[in-house]
């Protein structure tokens, strides 16, 4: 997945980095929503240090998509890093009490501080953050058991902070994706644009379906076999792969075969969830 780097940093961003620097201070728990499968890729340096020092769980979102023995590896990766992490489909399961159980370690301190004082428990004031598109919004109206934020499967839905009380364990505080500045491993930048944490203009769709491509080859040679028929494609010229993926689906332009709508429809199908369950990054790779 070899790319140029790539600067991507809209105005809204940097307002909303410099709104969370504020909230931060009075925050008891950080939930850092990362994608399951990109979890190093989809997450932000910048968040690692306007968090500080606080209580931090990290979530690896949209595991029903990614590869289930990758997703493993990854929490194994975390936890040999002194990071609590935990595996969800967001779409489903009751998060409130997921949040709640793993969360109470990280809370003990506050929570012993609260009976020391005869203090009554106070709910957790809780920042949920990460980059954009990685299931912030949808995580927020799970534990609402409601729709209460605007949700979509791109880049930018979430302009500004909103305060969400949850019952009598919970303030949450949902805010805009923040990614960083800069991506001097093109790599990263790739695998975002691919999880559609990007807008999809900043990398070309070609490219991106290319690079999508060589890395199946690499690691899934299987992956096209259920929906395109295409038993084994590590051994395989791209440019014939597509072709086959637009004679399979019948995307023409003109009296042609259209190897980019091939890309198109390549990776829309990945970001859905409807080539199967891929991971794109591995601990250590």
């Amino acid at each position: 997945m070899g790319q140029k780097g790539v600067h991507y940093f809209p105005g809204h961003m940097q307002k909303a980095l410099r709104a969370l620097e504020g909230y931060v201070k009075v925050i008891d728990l950080v939930v850092e929503i990362v994608d399951a499968r990109a979890p190093l890729s989809s997450r932000n340096p910048l968040l690692d240090e306007l968090a500080g020092d606080k209580a931090r769980l990290v979530l690896l979102s949209k595991e029903d998509r990614a590869d289930d023995r990758v997703t493993s590896a990854w929490l194994s990766y975390f936890s040999s890093k002194g990071i609590t992490a935990i595996s969800g489909n967001l779409t489903k399961g009751k998060f409130v009490d997921i949040l709640a159980k793993a969360s109470a370690p990280l809370m003990a301190k506050k929570r012993e501080k609260e009976a020391r004082f005869g203090m009554k428990k106070q709910p957790i004031r809780t920042m949920v953050i990460g980059i954009p598109n990685v299931g912030k919004s949808t995580l927020i109206n799970n534990l609402c058991g409601k729709r209460k934020v605007n949700v979509g499967n791109k880049a930018g839905v979430t302009r500004a902070e909103q305060w969400i009380k949850l019952g009598d364990d919970f303030i949450v505080l949902d805010t805009p994706g923040v990614l960083p500045m800069n991506y001097p491993d093109g790599a990263m930048a790739v695998r975002l644009a691919l999880l559609g944490c990007m807008k999809e203009e900043v990398l070309p769709t070609e490219d991106l379906a290319y690079a999508l491509l060589g890395y199946f080859k690499e690691e899934y040679p299987h992956a096209l076999k259920e929906r395109f028929g295409i038993e084994d494609i590590s051994s395989m010229d791209s440019d014939d792969v597509f072709a086959s993926i637009a004679k399979t689906r019948l995307l023409l332009e003109g009296s042609d075969y259209s190897l980019t709508k091939a890309c198109y429809l390549l990776i829309k199908e990945f970001k859905d969830g409807l080539l199967g369950r891929y991971s794109l990054e591995r601990p250590n790779a």
